[in-house]
């Protein structure tokens, strides 16, 4: 089958507390329209929701989550491959954004600063916040490295199914280079087609078992991807353009937009902020951009015509 090709993919696994639809309006309002969007449904009220989401995005998919994994760790990590799966099946996208829903984009432009990334350096198949966190300070694995080693030891073998594709991805991975537990943050990271579909064709992306893993998919999905012999890229550093923490934002809203960031995570809270209040902060400057260019284009349309000394009818 001939895949279509688009220049993004965005893969948003959606909770019952998800604010889903401000999330893809930011997806819709930065990115440009060669794109799909795939929902990972896990709410039981967005199936209701699937004709009005596609009648105001025609671009956007939603498919229903796997049944019986759980949320979080390794149940969100078969979520999202079941999303990866379905995209790489019909589409050939250039770069794959996994996007959570507690995240927005907020500017525009990451298509073109990803492609560039990866063009500089193709040994790189995943960017995201790495071993630098948006305010320069080191990000420590130390956590996933210990879960990782007693999952892949004889603590694992209560899991012998997910013990023994984690040792074997594991054997893979620091025969290129990894380092025990180092992860892109799960709020928001970048694919490139190729390291996504090299996951895919290993068949790595069918993986239930990995659902009993008490590691974060964020942990699982870094391993698989130098498993397969990319490396990982900071991306989110102070001067790169994703600004991401585990727990509420990184810096306050007017701050992250000044800055020229593209991508923020997590908008739960910002100091006495809620998480309303963080969303209307952003959604106000999508609408304000708007505004600017209908009125750009009315007064383009409405504007007099010149006649230029000398041009014709002088």
């Amino acid at each position: 089958m001939m895949k279509l090709q688009v220049r993004i993919a965005v893969i948003v696994p959606a909770g019952p507390r998800d604010d889903v639809l401000d999330t893809l309006a930011s997806v819709v309002h930065y990115t440009e329209p060669s794109r799909i969007i795939i929902i990972v449904d896990d709410t039981s009220i967005l199936k209701n929701s699937v004709r009005r989401i596609r009648e105001l995005w025609a671009d956007i998919v939603v498919i229903p989550a796997p049944p019986r994994a759980p949320g979080t760790q390794g149940g969100l990590w078969v979520k999202l491959a079941a999303g990866y799966r379905w995209l790489l099946e019909r589409y050939e996208p250039r770069i794959v954004l996994r996007l959570d829903a507690d995240a927005l984009l907020i500017g525009h432009g990451l298509e073109s600063r990803a492609e560039q990334a990866f063009a500089s350096n193709p040994t790189v198949g995943l960017l995201g916040s790495y071993r630098t966190g948006p305010d320069g300070g080191v990000r420590d694995s130390s956590w996933a490295a210990h879960q990782l080693r007693a999952e892949t030891g004889i603590r694992g073998l209560l899991r012998p199914r997910c013990r023994s594709n984690l040792r074997h991805c594991l054997k893979l991975a620091r025969g290129n280079g990894y380092i025990d537990g180092e992860s892109a943050l799960g709020g928001a990271y970048i694919h490139s087609y190729e390291a996504a579909e090299r996951i895919y064709r290993h068949g790595w992306f069918s993986q239930p078992w990995f659902a009993s893993s008490k590691l974060g998919e964020d942990h699982i999905m870094a391993l698989l991807t130098t498993a397969a012999g990319y490396r990982i890229g900071d991306f989110g550093g102070p001067i790169d353009p994703l600004a991401l923490k585990w727990q509420g934002l990184p810096a306050h809203p007017a701050d992250l937009l000044n800055a020229g960031k593209l991508v923020t995570h997590s908008v739960r809270s910002w100091q006495d902020l809620t998480e309303r209040q963080i969303r209307d902060i952003f959604a106000k400057e999508r609408t304000q951009e708007l505004n600017l260019i209908i009125l750009t284009l009315r007064t383009i349309r409405d504007e007099p015509v010149v006649q230029v000394p000398g041009g014709p009818g002088s």
